[in-house]
Order: structure tokens, then C-alpha cells, then sequence
């Protein structure tokens, strides 16, 4: 009997020590944003079905904050940290502050400028931006006069979602840019940005944006000004409120990421890191173009 006990105070022991959870860090850029939200939940998801505790700070898309969270979950001493930066410079002191305390760093859908990062898992952006201009060739039958919502300034993703979308267009000659402006992937500033463009623009075919807060803004300043039934409008994400805006055709097309697919993979990393096992540095997720054919 006194054997038994002490196996199971041994037991105790060994849980309260050297068996304790594990644990993941996760910064995210904004909870603003259903994209961010829908990842969040494939992490948190993936992290309870591994046994890993999760925890995720939000940094409302300030660099700052962003630094001060990442500095915080340090000093947590989380086991792996997996970053969605708000800004791909901003974000590199932070990567090296982990470096130095020795706590591995993934990023997602953002890389990080500097530093040490054991794998960064993304889309091809370039190939989401070529998806969403075929998307929009198809519904304008090669024809019109389009305009663009760009995103963040200095973003590696809009960079490639609009040199992906122009580079495409150019099988097209007769569609014309007349527009393209900054909205920072926010709904609210795609929705005065469109208006502008709206105004400025008394003959307009289409509006892609680099994401679906920005398309979905488009939708909204559209539907003000009377003139959706003039546009097509893409984006980029397949959140739900862009798929049910398609099928409410107020818009045509979305490009679907995978967002919580791409979180899921990430968590998996980093319980290899955990364990000592190697990962790939760089990971991609398929996309696939969302059209109304696909949800029906």
C-alpha cells in the first residue's frame, strides 16, 4: 500500500514538473478582421486536440502594441511563438528579443524583415492577385474600367496581390486601371475610399480589393451610391460575409486562403519544434477562386 502511495505522489510530482503543458504564443496583427478571427480559431482549435495551451494577444494593428505583447508573452516564457505581424519591419526587434530569450518564432500570412524564424507559412499572394483578375476578366468579358483598394503600404502581401492582379490584367487590354488606392484591409476605409473612387469615376466596370474587408467596404459605398448593379467587385479571403455577399451577387469572386488551415499547419510546427524535430522554413497553402458556381 505505502508503494502504491508513493507511486502516486511520484506521479503528481512528475506532472506538476517536468511534464507541464506546453505552451503557444500567438500574436495577431487584428481581431478586427474575420480573417484573423477564423485563424485564431484553427489554432486554438488544433492547439486543445494536441494538448497545448494557446494564448493569443491582439495587437489592433499598432507595431507598437504588437512589440509590448510579443515582449509579454516572453516574459510568459511560452514554449514557441507564432507571429502575425503587423508590419514586416516593425516586427523584427520583437523576433530578435525571442532569438535571444531562445524561444522559437513562426510567422504567418506576414513575414518578418529580420531575425530568426523557423518557418513562415503564407499564401502565394501573387497568385491570389492573378486569380482575382481572372476572376474579374471573366465577369467583364475582357472589357471595362476597373479600380483597386490596395492594403497596408509597404505590406509584402499587397505588394504581390497587386503586382499579381496587374501582371494578369496585361493579357486583357481592354481593361483599364483608373484607380488605385490605399484602404489598409480595413471595411471601413474601403467602404470611404470607394466612395471617393465612385465619385471621381461616373463610368466604372469593377472594384477589386486586396482582401474581402476591403471589397465588402466597396460593396457598401456601391450600394449607397446606387451603381452595385454597374460593378463587379473581387476580393480576397473568402470570409463568410464575402461568400454571402456573392451569393447575394453583390460580389463575384473571392480568393479562399484557407485561414484556419494555415493556423492548424503552424500549431503542428511548432509541436515539432517542441518535440525537436525540424521543420520546412517556408510552407504554402493552396488557394482556390470562389465564384458563385462553387456555392451552389
Amino acid at each position: 500500500m505505502k508503494k502504491v502511495i508513493l507511486l502516486v505522489l511520484m506521479v503528481g510530482l512528475l506532472a506538476l514538473t517536468g511534464m507541464a503543458v506546453k505552451t503557444i504564443g500567438f500574436a495577431v496583427s487584428t481581431l478586427a478582421n474575420p480573417f484573423f478571427v477564423t485563424m485564431k480559431e484553427g489554432g486554438e482549435a488544433k492547439a486543445a486536440e494536441l494538448g497545448l495551451g494557446f494564448v493569443v494577444l491582439d495587437a489592433q494593428d499598432s507595431p507598437e502594441k504588437q512589440f509590448s505583447q510579443v515582449q509579454d508573452l516572453i516574459i510568459r516564457k511560452v514554449d514557441v511563438l507564432i507571429i502575425n505581424p503587423v508590419d514586416s519591419d516593425a516586427i523584427v526587434p520583437a523576433v530578435l528579443e525571442a532569438n535571444a530569450a531562445g524561444i522559437p518564432v513562426i510567422t504567418v500570412t506576414r513575414p518578418s524583415n529580420g531575425g530568426v524564424v523557423a518557418q513562415h507559412l503564407d499564401i502565394d499572394n501573387k497568385e491570389a492577385g492573378m486569380l482575382a483578375a481572372v476572376a474579374m476578366a471573366n465577369a467583364l468579358n475582357g472589357k471595362g474600367r476597373v479600380a483597386i483598394l490596395e492594403g497596408i503600404p509597404g505590406a509584402p502581401s499587397a505588394a504581390d496581390r497587386q503586382q499579381g492582379f496587374l501582371n494578369e490584367l496585361k493579357k486583357y487590354p481592354d481593361i483599364q486601371v483608373v484607380a488605385s488606392l490605399t484602404a489598409n484591409y480595413s471595411r471601413e476605409q474601403g467602404a470611404t475610399v470607394a466612395e471617393d473612387i465612385l465619385q471621381g469615376n461616373p463610368v466604372l466596370n469593377g472594384i477589386y480589393g486586396h482582401n474581402d474587408e476591403m471589397a465588402l467596404g466597396a460593396v457598401r459605398a456601391a450600394i449607397a451610391a446606387g451603381r452595385l448593379s454597374e460593378l463587379k467587385i473581387v476580393g480576397i479571403d473568402a470570409t463568410d460575409d464575402a461568400l454571402a455577399a456573392i451569393k447575394a451577387g453583390e460580389m463575384v469572386a473571392t480568393v479562399q486562403q484557407q485561414p484556419a488551415l494555415q493556423m492548424a499547419m503552424a500549431v503542428v510546427a511548432a509541436q515539432r519544434i517542441i518535440n525537436g524535430a525540424t521543420v520546412e522554413p517556408k510552407v504554402i497553402i493552396p488557394l482556390k477562386l470562389i465564384t458563385i458556381e462553387e456555392l451552389k
